[in-house]
């Protein structure tokens, strides 16, 4: 993924002169609408487990994006973002244990925007593209890449950019299980974010 990332940046940096258009740095942050694990119910003999995400934690990152011709721009994210996974796991007749962690995992999308508007101050936006991720072992069978789309405003302020934006996230299948428990992944991601940029 930091090979990624850094061809991504260099692409950046190299081809911003040539199309004589706008580089925009900045940060973006903000909280998932949706659970990182699905509601999952595995019942045995005299043991059942259920997992869940008990909480929603948050998203923050750096940005970068490059304005193209014709209301078109690129952009970059690296995000990161804990993902919450509660187990309650109900022994017969120990009763019910419940552990919570939260798994770190880096998200890399690279949208293709398209700026609607020619007004000064407000543009709303669109934006499409693939999604790449990176997470720690105990979450190492959770799918790494997906596609992702965006909407929503850039408003200028002087220099200063303020870009709401809701975010929407498809992954792809987790892999299989061999020999541990796999708790299911929620595939649908959506988030809200608020993004600053110069």
């Amino acid at each position: 993924m930091r090979v990624l990332l850094w061809c991504v940046s260099f692409f950046l940096f190299l081809f911003a002169p040539c199309f004589g258009q706008s580089l925009v740095f900045g940060a973006k942050g903000g909280i998932p609408l949706t659970d990182a694990f699905a509601d999952f119910k595995a019942m045995g003999v005299d043991t059942d487990v259920r997992s869940f995400s008990d909480s929603k934690d948050f998203v923050i990152g750096p940005f970068v994006e490059l304005g193209l011709p014709f209301g078109f721009s690129v952009e970059a994210d690296a995000f990161y973002r804990p993902l919450n996974l509660t187990v309650d796991q109900t022994t017969i007749p120990l009763g019910t244990f419940r552990t919570s962690t939260d798994i770190t995992s880096w998200e890399f999308p690279i949208l293709a925007k398209y700026h609607f508007g020619h007004l000064p101050i407000v543009k709303p936006y669109v934006g499409a593209g693939p999604i790449f991720r990176a997470v720690r072992s105990g979450g190492s069978y959770l799918s790494n890449a997906g596609f992702s789309l965006a909407g929503g405003l850039e408003i200028k302020i002087l220099r200063l950019r303020v870009l709401p934006e809701i975010r929407y996230s498809h992954w792809g299948s987790d892999a299989i299980a061999r020999s541990s428990i796999n708790y299911p992944s929620n595939k649908e991601q959506a988030e809200f974010l608020i993004g600053l940029g110069f």
